[in-house]
């Protein structure tokens, strides 16, 4: 092999090299940032693949809700076409303190673990 070819073929593979290495890694570990995301649903789930939080909507409104790691709801937040509310649940499933409003107003409700209202305001 002539020199110049030598010399033309190692300044081609540190070319490369560079690319490879140092400009193709900057490319590809800028994160990009959308300004936006649409979707009538998002879940998101734990390191086991089930369900954590789900984000969705509905004809009415929409909601959040939350599930322990065995997969028993114990949160939920939900808007309707009259307003909105929050209720969350113990481990059993048992509904344990709800806030709610409506186009009248709003109640708060506390219960028992076994689901029942002990306290409310209307």
């Amino acid at each position: 092999m002539k020199a110049f070819e030598r010399i033309f073929l190692y300044s081609v593979l540190a070319v490369l090299v560079f690319y490879v290495f140092l400009v193709d890694s900057n490319v590809e570990s800028k994160v990009a940032i959308q300004e936006e995301i649409r979707a009538r649903s998002i879940v998101i789930v734990n390191d086991a693949g089930q369900v954590a939080v789900r984000l969705w909507v509905y004809e009415g409104g929409g909601g959040v809700t939350v599930y322990h790691k065995n997969g028993t709801l114990v949160a939920s937040m939900r808007a309707y076409e009259s307003g909105g509310g929050t209720t969350f649940l113990n481990k059993a499933g048992a509904i344990v303190a709800s806030i709610g409003a409506c186009e009248d107003g709003g109640e708060v409700a506390v219960c028992n673990k076994h689901g029942k209202v002990i306290g409310s305001l209307p």
